[in-house]
């Protein structure tokens, strides 16, 4: 890591051990926190910011309005620096099970993709980021690769954040829960991560007409399953029917019955934002 990264890091640690990230004081005790002895890492401040700017259940955000709060655009800020000091990797300490790294996590890479896209507001698309001589040719990767992040110390961008995340947890529910700012990603929600929340996502999901279907004699899914396929399951037919309501699972039985063959629906990259605050169209450089 360079000096200033070091210095950066370092000075982030020590507000939030002293409770100097928050103006007011250290963070209340909330599901977002994790405490051990006197530190306390909290992404309660983050998970409020997500409660305020998203609309129709976590479908779209309004960019546009957090952008023009420049206190709240602080707010994630402190955050974002907050993630770059400290980690389950540099501070196992700070969490101490499972639950707490995995909602760290998820959280963490959820805000990463936010604030990229407040950054390079307004945008279109995620795929849309040019940033390399080669993003101009290979869509996201100016966005998923190229640019830049700190996760506990260390230099890392989002496509590797995202396959660290999902080796280290060996939980294909994450793929419910992980959010990449466009219309076909799963729902973004301000939670902490237990079971529960992650089966009632993953029932969300495979709920929805457009993730997971039976029509014309053909299973019909969510990109997602292609791209990700050997983090679920061998029968990923069985598995989906663990979180399909009734009718669904009676479809889907018979799909694997009848041997009906699996299509793939094309992934809508459009943004996810709050459909009154569309943003005009603007070329990245």
């Amino acid at each position: 890591m360079n000096p200033v990264k070091a210095f950066c890091s370092a000075l982030a640690l020590m507000m939030v051990l002293s409770g100097a990230a928050n103006p007011s004081g250290p963070a209340p005790r909330s599901p977002g926190s994790i405490k051990q002895g006197s530190q306390v890492f909290s992404d309660a401040p983050f998970l409020d910011l997500v409660r305020k700017y998203t609309v129709d259940g976590g479908a779209r955000v309004d960019y546009a309005a957090w952008k023009d709060s420049p206190r709240d655009l602080a707010e994630l800020d402190r955050h974002i620096a907050l993630i770059a000091s400290l980690s389950p990797k540099n501070h196992p300490e700070m969490f101490p099970d499972k639950a707490s790294r995995r909602s760290y996590w998820i959280n963490t890479y959820n805000a990463l993709v936010l604030q990229s896209v407040l950054e390079l507001w307004p945008l279109d698309s995620v795929r849309d980021v040019k940033i390399s001589f080669s993003s101009r040719v290979v869509p996201g990767k100016g966005f998923f690769y190229d640019r830049k992040v700190v996760v506990g110390g260390q230099e890392t961008n989002l496509y590797k954040l995202e396959k660290e995340v999902l080796a280290s947890q060996k939980d294909p529910r994450l793929h419910f829960a992980l959010n990449c700012a466009s219309e076909s990603c799963p729902v973004l929600r301000p939670w902490e991560w237990t079971d529960a929340q992650l089966d009632e996502a993953a029932r969300e999901f495979v709920n929805k007409p457009e993730n997971v279907s039976v029509e014309n004699e053909k299973m019909v899914l969510s990109s997602i399953f292609k791209w990700y396929k050997k983090d679920f399951p061998e029968d990923l037919n069985g598995y989906l029917q663990q979180y399909a309501d009734a009718a669904l699972s009676q479809q889907l039985q018979q799909a694997k019955d009848q041997g009906y063959r699996t299509q793939y629906r094309s992934y809508d990259w459009s943004l996810n934002v709050e459909e009154s605050q569309d943003p005009p169209h603007v070329d990245q450089p």
